[in-house]
């Protein structure tokens, strides 16, 4: 064989072998409403906010939630505000999540919900409620996609998609 062909082969078995997490990780999507809520319990694991970014609401979120999200926080800034002042992922403002379970509550073909249960360490809770984080998912284009987050702050019910629609309203 030559060189030039077997070079050709090296370099698309190194593309291929680069490639495989990718494939694997949008089979594992398609498959499983968790893996989404896995992956922004997993950027959080590392000492990082999940959806703080426009990118990561994009690569996370519903196009919707996402633009909606993008939205409110344009404003906010103008006013020198911030649109979602917690991690909604954590139900906090700097709980730290030693440990985490993902459970399907309800699945049909085109919408999951996912009920996360986290262990905060030694953040001090006001109930064991705050510790459950309900997501609520939608296949878009193959992949399922977070289109709302819920929980409780003692002793009120959250939403971040009416969190978002109130701030909207107001601004």
């Amino acid at each position: 064989m030559p060189p030039s062909i077997r070079r050709l082969f090296v370099v698309a078995a190194a593309l291929l072998a680069l490639a495989a997490p990718a494939f694997t990780a949008a089979a594992r999507d398609a498959a499983d409403p968790r893996a989404p809520v896995a992956a922004l319990y997993a950027i959080e694991k590392v000492g990082h906010a999940p959806l703080a970014t426009p990118a990561q609401r994009a690569a996370a979120l519903t196009r919707g939630l996402a633009a909606t999200w993008d939205k409110v926080e344009a404003r906010a800034q103008r006013d020198g505000d911030v649109a979602v002042d917690f991690d909604v992922v954590t139900n906090s403002q700097g709980a730290d999540v030693k440990s985490f379970s993902l459970a399907v509550a309800r699945r049909d073909a085109k919408s999951a919900t996912v009920v996360a249960t986290i262990d905060p360490g030694d953040w001090l809770r006001q109930s064991a409620r705050e510790n459950v984080i309900t997501f609520s998912l939608l296949l878009q284009a193959g992949r399922w996609r977070v289109d709302d987050v819920s929980g409780v702050a003692e002793p009120n019910a959250w939403s971040l998609r009416d969190m978002l629609a109130r701030a909207l309203k107001t601004q």
